[in-house]
């Protein structure tokens, strides 16, 4: 290790940190402003507004360090406990957004308390006692601040939960069909990256601060993952847009050995809703649609897309018939159950069409317009219900 003297790195330290905290800023601002409020997105600004309380408690940490006066020492045990508190406060939130993002669903309350709640209140203990006990940090006589070894093992267990976060993003890699969640993934993964390094840094030079500057750096490629997201994404159902849809299935044209099922779908009677209810009505109708394909295909590999107007697309990255078959089914029975809610004052009714390719290649215009032609046949159907 290479103790650096304080007074020669304090306007580094300061500059850094304020630096920092101008780019956490407008990541925060970027995410209040630019998206909707969403779960996840209040989860980025909270970790977001944390960092920004950690990097201005840093400023005060290396501003009071070796300041004389009995006044100073006070400000300075609690500006450090609020600091290791903070740091706390960030890995937490990491950990419920990490999780969420890679499993889709929040971490189970049990396992959230038991894993996560008890282990850093138990950190926390060690903060607060710290001006007494010493385990985690100390002040000497001149009022200079000092690691203990605590605080080492303390970094160990923060690290742990980073790491595992990595490792569960790598293994869902794996298994993962969306380019996009694939890009994600790795992207949550690599966010103990630059922290590590920081850590590292501030290890070997003592007297640098590093670590949360180099957080910044991973907030930063999670907000650039967001931002390619929402360029993905359907402005009114939130589901992926055609453009995307089409790069998604790039990724199976030509290729052999793979079969898919591929589904369009459209709202029936549609255009009647506009003339009779209204535009607002015709929105929420491609809303409810989209959430009920979410809800249908959770937890499934299935890529849903807005394809265009009232079209809807699913992608079933396993090519048999009755696999298509039970998705149309499951499609139209949860309509049936949310129009007995009569949440609307029309019925909701889609018609329905699938595809299956060959095993030795994937055509791509061939799948679409087979499975226009189904649509098409099931929305005859329909009129000839209607009419009987």
């Amino acid at each position: 290790m290479i103790e650096l003297n304080p007074a020669e790195t304090l306007l580094f330290n300061v500059g850094i940190n304020t630096f920092s905290f101008i780019i956490a800023l407008i990541i925060f601002y970027t995410y209040k402003n630019s998206f909707d409020y969403h779960y996840d997105i209040r989860q980025l600004r909270m970790l977001e507004s944390i960092i920004m309380l950690i990097l201005l408690s840093d400023i005060g940490m290396w501003l009071l360090d070796g300041k004389s006066g009995n006044t100073i020492r006070v400000l300075c045990y609690a500006n450090i406990m609020f600091y290791f508190l903070m740091q706390n406060a960030a890995t937490i939130e990491w950990l419920r957004y990490a999780y969420y993002r890679i499993l889709g669903r929040n971490i189970p309350g049990r396992k959230e308390i038991f894993l996560i709640y008890i282990p850093f209140a138990i950190l926390s203990i060690i903060v607060v006692t710290s001006p007494i006990n010493g385990w985690c940090f100390y002040l000497d006589d001149s009022n200079y601040y000092h690691r203990s070894p605590w605080s080492f093992w303390m970094s160990v267990v923060i690290l742990a939960y980073l790491l595992s976060i990595s490792v569960m993003a790598l293994i869902r890699h794996k298994k993962e069909v969306s380019v996009d969640h694939r890009k994600e993934l790795l992207t949550l993964a690599f966010f103990v990256i630059p922290p590590f390094v920081g850590g590292v840094v501030q290890t070997v030079f003592y007297g640098i601060s590093m670590i949360w500057p180099c957080t910044v750096i991973s907030s930063l490629l999670i907000l650039l993952n967001k931002v390619n997201e929402a360029i993905s994404r359907d402005s009114l159902t939130g589901l992926n847009n055609r453009r995307n849809m089409e790069r998604h299935l790039l990724t199976y044209e030509g290729e052999q050995n793979r079969a898919i099922s591929l589904i369009i779908m459209d709202i029936n009677d549609f255009k009647a809703i506009n003339d009779q209810y209204g535009h607002r009505a015709g929105d929420d109708a491609l809303v409810l649609i989209a959430n009920i394909l979410r809800t249908t295909f959770n937890g499934t590999s299935a890529f849903l897309a807005r394809y265009g107007g009232d079209e809807f697309v699913v992608i079933i990255p396993q090519g048999d018939e009755r696999t298509a078959i039970e998705a149309i089914r499951k499609i139209k029975n949860n309509i049936d159950a949310f129009n007995k809610t009569n949440q609307l004052p029309f019925q909701l009714n889609i018609s329905a069409g699938y595809a299956i390719s060959n095993e030795k290649s994937v055509n791509i215009p061939s799948l679409f317009k087979e499975a226009d032609m189904n649509m098409y046949t099931d929305k005859a159907l329909y009129h000839q219900d209607a009419e009987t």
